[in-house]
């Protein structure tokens, strides 16, 4: 009986340690995006303390955040979307931004410049944000429902859609088994020799 008791608290304790590790990997996903970006006055100097929000076009929700004292700032876990961004700090006239994308896992870093002027005067920037994705090194590809709907797809399998991702490539092994292989790690462990 001793012995049962023993086996079935083993089995326990590996099924908790099972269900933190899962629970960690889990939790390491991201479906959400990220605002970063730098402050600075017509000088080139950090602008610290401005105030830094990004709307939502579609909830219209508020998202805020203030630049550290190197002009720094992020707005973080943003849920995907349309968004409007608008910089304020007092002695400066205020940046507004028009509304871009934020897809997901994206990390748009917008750096902004105000000039002098009073907080309401608001300066509009009618060119699209800077989205560029200096803060990752990773090529990614996002397909939607709309994009698996449109596709002539013979058997609709939307598996073979990640022949779509950059670097992706279908192998066949001995006839039967096949893959997809992705050639990016590949071609930069042959660049770096």
């Amino acid at each position: 009986m001793k012995k049962w008791h023993v086996w079935g608290m083993g089995l326990v304790c590996v099924a908790l340690v099972v269900l933190m590790f899962g629970a960690n990997a889990a939790m390491a996903q991201e479906v959400t995006a990220t605002i970063t970006g730098t402050a600075t006055d017509a000088t080139g100097a950090a602008v610290a303390g401005a105030k830094v929000t990004a709307k939502s076009v579609e909830r219209g929700l508020t998202y805020t955040a203030e630049t550290n004292e190197s002009g720094l700032y992020r707005i973080s876990q943003l849920p995907v979307g349309s968004y409007e961004l608008k910089v304020e700090k007092s002695g400066f006239a205020s940046l507004a931004y028009p509304a871009f994308v934020l897809t997901l896992n994206q990390v748009a870093r917008i750096d902004v410049t105000l000039k002098v002027g009073q907080v309401n005067e608001t300066i509009e920037v009618n060119t699209s944000a800077p989205i560029l994705k200096t803060e990752a090194t990773q090529v990614d590809t996002i397909i939607n429902a709309a994009t698996n709907d449109n596709l002539p797809l013979a058997s609709r399998n939307y598996v073979q859609l990640t022949l779509l991702a950059p670097s992706t490539v279908w192998i066949t092994i001995r006839s039967r088994i096949t893959c997809w292989v992705t050639l990016l790690p590949r071609m930069r462990s042959r660049n770096s020799t």
